[in-house]
C-alpha cells in the first residue's frame, strides 16, 4: 500500500484535509475532524474538482457558513424545539426575551413534530403555501388545526430570524385570519358539541350560563362518590367549586400553600403542574394569585374546617414518608398525579355520581406508526366545570364585581371575563328588569321633552339639568335662564 502525501487544508476550520489520489488507492480522500475531535475520512471521488468542491462543503458546514436556506425543515423544525429559553414570542410574532413553560415547550415540540413528519427532509427555499398548509392540517380535528396553525407560525417567523426563511416565507400564515382548513386526518366520529340554548341579546358565543354549571346538589353527590374512592375527595370537589382553582393549579398544592390572613384561610397558587423535570410551572397567565377560602360553602358545608384537618394529615404523611410533599391531594403512591390517571379516577366517580356522558369513538397514532380506534368517555360537564360553577356562585350569590373576581380567579384580562360570565347575565337581566318595574309615572318622572312642550303656557324653560338628579329625578321645580331660550322655533325672553 501506498502511503500518501502532506494533504492539503481546506477553507478556514482547520478541521478539512484533502489527499491526492495513490496507487493502491485511486481516489481522492478528505479527512475531517469534528467538534468531539473524531477524525473521519470521506470520499472525494476521482476528479480533482469534484473533490475541491465537496471539501469545501465540508469546510463550510465545519465553520458554520452553511447557506442557512439549504437546511432541511426536519433540521429546522428539531433546533426550534431544542430549547425552551427565549422562545416565547407576542400574538404578532415578536420575541419577549422570556421562555416557554415546561407543558408549552412539550405541546409545541409534539405538534411540530406532527406537522414535519412529511415534509422532513424539504429545503427550506422550497417552502411555499401548499406545504404549510399540509404541516398545519396534519391531525385529526378543527380545534387542532387552529392550534397547529399557531405553532406553525411561530415556526415560521423564528426561521425568517435565523435566515433559513424570506419575509415572504414567513409571512403565508398571516397573524389574523388565516384561511380555515379542515384536518387531513379527521376523526372517525365528531365529539359531541356544547348544547345551547339561543343565546340572549347582548351574550357572548363564550358566554358562561347555567346549564354550562353542575347543580349543586350533582356537585355535592360527585364530592360523595370521589371520597369513597380517596381520603380527600370529598375535599376536592368542593374545594374546585369554592376556590375556582383550575386542576393543574389544585393538585400540585402542598400544606404550605395554605396560609392564614385575618382569621380566615387563603390559597397560595404560585405554581401548576407540569410535564417537565421539576414537575412544576407558572399558573396559566404567568401570574401568582391569592385566593381566600370561605368558612362555609354555598351547600353549609364548614369547608375551611375541613381543609384545616387536611392540612395537618398532610404534615402527618410527610413526616411518616408517605407524602414527601405534603401533598394536599395526592395519588396514592404519594407523589403529584399525572394527569391521564387522575382523568380516571375523576371520570369513574363523576359517572357514579349520575353526570351525564356519552362515548365516542377516537383515532390515535400509537409510538410504533399504527393507528388505533378506542373508545372515550365525553362528560358534559368535565371537572374544569366547577371552575364555571365558582365564577357563577360569586357573581350571582356574593355579588362581585368583575375586577373583584379577577383578583381571585386569574382569568387572563377583564375582557375574557366579561365577556364569559358578565355580558346580559342574570344579575344585569334582573337589575334591568327592576328598574323598568320600579319607574315612577310620567308626572314624577319630568322627562325633558314634556317640560319642553310646556313651555308655551308657562313661557318658562327649564335647563336640561336644573332641579335633576343622578337619577333622574326633579328636586325643584323648572328654573327660568337668564337669557333667552328659543323653543319650538320661538325665542323667549327671561321672566324678571
Amino acid at each position: 500500500m501506498t502511503a500518501r502525501g502532506a494533504g492539503l487544508p481546506v477553507g478556514t476550520s482547520g478541521r478539512v484535509t484533502l489527499y491526492e489520489p495513490t496507487a493502491s488507492r485511486p481516489t481522492y480522500r478528505i479527512t475531517v475532524v469534528d467538534d468531539q475531535g473524531v477524525r473521519r475520512d470521506r470520499s472525494g471521488g476521482r476528479s480533482p474538482q469534484m473533490a475541491w468542491n465537496r471539501a469545501q462543503e465540508l469546510d463550510a458546514e465545519q465553520s458554520g457558513r452553511v447557506d442557512p436556506k439549504s437546511r432541511t425543515l426536519g433540521d429546522l423544525v428539531a433546533e426550534y424545539v431544542s430549547t425552551p429559553l427565549g422562545r416565547k414570542c407576542d400574538k404578532h410574532g415578536r420575541p419577549l426575551g422570556t421562555s416557554w413553560t415546561d407543558t408549552h415547550h412539550t405541546t409545541v415540540t409534539q405538534d411540530l413534530t406532527r406537522a414535519v413528519g412529511e415534509v422532513a427532509t424539504l429545503p427550506a427555499h422550497a417552502l411555499d403555501r401548499a406545504v404549510v398548509d399540509r404541516m398545519r392540517t396534519a391531525c385529526g380535528t378543527p380545534g387542532m388545526v387552529g392550534q397547529m396553525t399557531r405553532h406553525v407560525r411561530g415556526f415560521l417567523n423564528w426561521a425568517c430570524r435565523q435566515g433559513a426563511l424570506t419575509d415572504t416565507q414567513a409571512a403565508l400564515l398571516p397573524s389574523q385570519h388565516a384561511p380555515l382548513l379542515e384536518p387531513r386526518f379527521p376523526q372517525p366520529e365528531a365529539r359531541p358539541s356544547r348544547h345551547r340554548t339561543a343565546p340572549l341579546v347582548g351574550q357572548a358565543e363564550d358566554y358562561v350560563g347555567p346549564e354550562d354549571c353542575p347543580q349543586h346538589e350533582a356537585v355535592r353527590a360527585f364530592a360523595d362518590e370521589l371520597q369513597l374512592r380517596m381520603r380527600w375527595g370529598a375535599l376536592a370537589v368542593h374545594f374546585a367549586a369554592a376556590t375556582g382553582l383550575r386542576v393543574g393549579e389544585q393538585f400540585q398544592l402542598r400544606a404550605d400553600d395554605i396560609v392564614e390572613r385575618e382569621g380566615h384561610l387563603v390559597v397560595r397558587v404560585d405554581w401548576q403542574w407540569s410535564a417537565g423535570r421539576t414537575r412544576r410551572a407558572r399558573p396559566k397567565t404567568g401570574k401568582r394569585r391569592r385566593v381566600p377560602v370561605p368558612p362555609i360553602n354555598r351547600s353549609g358545608i364548614g369547608l375551611e374546617q375541613m381543609l384545616l384537618d387536611r392540612v395537618r394529615a398532610a404534615r402527618a404523611e410527610q413526616a411518616a414518608g408517605t407524602n414527601p410533599e405534603a401533598l394536599l391531594f395526592p395519588a396514592p403512591e404519594g407523589g403529584m398525579w399525572w394527569s391521564s390517571n387522575l382523568n380516571e379516577l375523576l371520570i369513574r366517580a363523576q359517572k357514579a355520581a349520575g353526570w351525564r356522558f356519552e362515548m365516542v369513538t377516537e383515532r390515535r397514532k400509537l409510538r410504533n406508526g399504527a393507528t388505533r380506534d378506542i373508545r372515550v368517555t365525553q362528560m358534559q360537564h368535565p371537572w374544569h366545570s366547577l371552575r364555571h360553577r365558582f365564577a357563577r356562585d360569586m357573581i350571582d350569590w356574593l355579588r362581585l364585581t368583575p375586577a373583584q373576581l379577577m383578583a381571585i380567579g386569574g382569568w387572563a384580562s377583564l375582557e375574557v371575563l366579561s365577556s364569559r360570565y358578565y355580558r346580559s347575565g342574570s344579575e344585569h337581566w334582573g337589575a334591568a328588569t327592576n328598574a323598568v318595574h320600579g319607574a315612577d309615572g310620567p308626572a314624577a318622572q319630568a322627562p325633558w321633552e314634556m317640560v319642553a312642550v310646556a313651555v308655551h303656557d308657562t313661557g318658562a324653560v327649564p335647563s336640561r339639568h336644573a332641579g335633576v338628579r343622578s337619577t333622574g329625578r326633579r328636586t325643584d321645580g323648572p328654573r327660568t335662564p337668564a337669557h333667552s331660550v328659543r323653543v319650538a322655533g320661538r325665542r323667549h325672553a327671561p321672566h324678571s
